[in-house]
């Protein structure tokens, strides 16, 4: 087939007739896109989708097809309307790219991406961090709502015209680098006008297998040169319109903007998935999370490394949705984090270690599963340990048979401590007033497990940026070989 993006028609349509009136054939099919300008609507059907001659297709203002072989291709036909509501005939506006998003539904969890997305103008933006250069400015050419629709659409391939500049971009990823899992690359292909003085490229031969007949690994091959999203906030901003967050911050501060510290202490306990009363440190899409810590992203929870870490190999379990504790916890979130534990047992084995999980479901509102590994002599001492320190603390904690789930033991808005041990025992018990919130690492801390004291405070043990993203690289290097969200 053939792809068309830009102005279909010349000026006087010289020869047109010809294969309008079927003197002339078209010998496969083409698929064009809408007007570009006023002068252009007059050539184009009213009804869209249409073969307006023998095999070329005008595929109308926005959509999405697929091709009897499984290949998805979306476009959006016309230029940026300045004004929504004086749009034009050969404008598109928000209203077509809302169109577009209940036919994708590209909101939904199993939305992978389509194969193809032909525009006519450019993406604003797209030249970010690319070391292509283009003599085009896309800040002046370029559209955030095109920039919108890549971002969502995910593309494997994007195809502009109509600013007469051959300009193919590195590729680029649909996923933040480590922080998302891996999803495929996009590339960004901009075609000059047919048969222009220049000598420019206005062609673009490939071939392609459909997106859904490709293994995972085949699709998320990451090409060399490849580079994260071009778009920034700006780009995609829409004039007038209420802003949304569409990107992760990567440098979000911890704090409120004026010195103050946020706060995320909530004495209730509970399981159920609930907006959080204030800003979530935890919660993936929250702008609090500090995502240079973040080793590992599934599809329900993700891997990042504690802040304050009593090693450097203590890592949290927790889910990228708002879900307090492990009480009704959704089942794919449960069974996720069971992966994550196993992974985690695998990737300690190899070093001589085994892992400690406790949950502390009090004075917090996001579920953190603590992960901090012990040597493998010492296995047998942990459940010893929290057993001696939790009596002599008057502690609730008992061993319990781990076939028992934790929503048979605490009911809803009830407070607790839970501990994994290494030999798979499971300690539960309920939480008082007066618990002292460091008592997991205060245990673990103890002279006969790790011996260290002065960290039980995890302000004692903060690092520089620098050396979390550094101890965060270094432990994303040793489990990415039993990662299986790279699977």
């Amino acid at each position: 087939m053939v792809l068309c993006v830009g102005s279909f028609f010349g000026a006087g349509n010289l020869g047109w007739q010809d294969y309008k009136s079927g003197r002339l054939k078209v010998s496969l099919p083409v698929y064009i896109l809408g007007p570009n300008s006023r002068d252009e609507v007059s050539c184009y059907p009213d009804l869209e989708g249409s073969e307006i001659c023998e095999n070329v297709i005008y595929l109308g203002k926005q959509g999405c097809f697929t091709t009897n072989d499984g290949l998805r291709i979306a476009y959006m036909s016309g230029v940026n309307a300045a004004d929504a509501l004086a749009a034009k005939d050969y404008n598109y506006s928000i209203q077509n790219l809302q169109s577009l998003e209940n036919s994708l539904h590209w909101d939904d969890s199993r939305y992978q991406g389509v194969d193809i997305l032909l525009t006519s103008d450019w993406s604003r933006g797209i030249s970010n961090r690319s070391l292509t250069k283009t003599q085009i400015r896309d800040a002046e050419v370029g559209s955030p709502l095109v920039s919108r629709l890549a971002l969502l659409s995910r593309p494997r391939y994007h195809f502009s015209g109509l600013h007469d500049e051959n300009f193919e971009r590195a590729p680029y990823r649909n996923h933040q680098s480590g922080a998302e899992q891996a999803r495929h690359i996009t590339r960004f292909v901009a075609l000059a006008k047919v048969g222009n003085k220049e000598k420019k490229k206005w062609l673009y031969a490939f071939n392609i297998t459909p997106l859904k007949n490709l293994e995972r690994a085949e699709l998320v091959v990451q090409p060399q040169g490849s580079t994260d999203v071009p778009f920034t906030q700006s780009d995609i901003e829409i004039q007038g319109e209420k802003k949304q967050q569409f990107f992760y911050d990567m440098d979000a501060p911890m704090e409120d903007g004026k010195g103050k510290k946020r706060k995320n202490d909530n004495d209730g306990g509970g399981g159920g998935k609930k907006a959080p009363s204030g800003p979530c440190w935890f919660c993936l899409s929250s702008a609090e999370v500090e995502k240079h810590l973040i080793v590992s992203v599934g599809e329900h929870s993700y891997l990042a490394m504690a802040k304050g870490a009593l090693t450097a190999d203590h890592v949290m379990i927790l889910p990228i949705g708002h879900h307090q504790c492990s009480v009704n916890l959704p089942e794919e979130v449960s069974d996720e984090i069971v992966k994550f534990k196993s992974a985690l047992r695998k990737m300690f084995k190899k070093h001589g270690k085994v892992p400690v999980f406790f949950e502390r479901n009090y004075k917090t509102q996001h579920l953190q599963i603590q992960v901090i590994p012990v040597i493998k002599e010492d296995a047998t001492l942990v459940t010893k340990q929290f057993l001696e320190q939790a009596s002599s603390q008057e502690i609730d904690l008992n061993d319990i048979p781990s076939h028992v789930p934790v929503s048979q033991l605490a009911v809803q808005g009830q407070p607790y401590f839970l501990v994994d041990t290494p030999n798979k025992e499971t300690l539960f018990g309920r939480i008082n007033p007066g618990f002292p919130i460091q008592f997991g690492r205060d245990v673990l801390c103890g002279p006969d497990l790790l011996d260290m004291p002065e960290r039980v405070d995890w302000r004692n043990c903060k690092l520089e940026k620098e050396e979390e993203t550094e101890q965060t690289k270094e432990f994303r290097k040793s489990f990415s070989a039993f990662d299986f969200t790279m699977e």
